[in-house]
């Protein structure tokens, strides 16, 4: 079963998370999971046990960007997903794969959380 999650805006960069207080960082992760939880509730995600995950960045602009920069932000959608109940965990026994992408150009930035259940 193939599920797509919409996330509406973006969570902080590893750049922006290095720059970040200790606490805030907790802060930041623990809203994330937060709004991850209602999210896969409003838009009636169902629980998987494992998955191929890719997330496809909408950004507001063509500037450059390093993929790995938005691994944190991958990192917080995806303990927000454990959190939820739609994965057991994150680790490579239940996500075997993880994919970072690019998607196009949005004048309002969101990401598509792309599962692909694997057995």
């Amino acid at each position: 079963m193939n599920q797509t999650i919409k996330v509406n805006n973006l969570p902080p960069t590893q750049n922006e998370l290095r720059r970040m207080h200790f606490q805030t960082i907790a802060k930041e992760k623990t809203e994330w999971e937060r709004v991850m939880w209602f999210i896969v509730k409003e838009q009636k995600i169902v629980p998987i046990k494992a998955a191929s995950i890719t997330y496809e960045f909408f950004f507001p602009d063509k500037r450059r960007r390093d993929p790995d920069n938005y691994a944190a932000s991958a990192k917080m959608l995806q303990d927000g997903l454990v959190k939820a109940g739609i994965l057991p965990d994150d680790n490579f026994d239940h996500v075997p794969e993880l994919r970072i992408k690019r998607g196009g150009i949005s004048k309002n930035p969101y990401i598509l959380i792309h599962l692909e259940e694997v057995s």
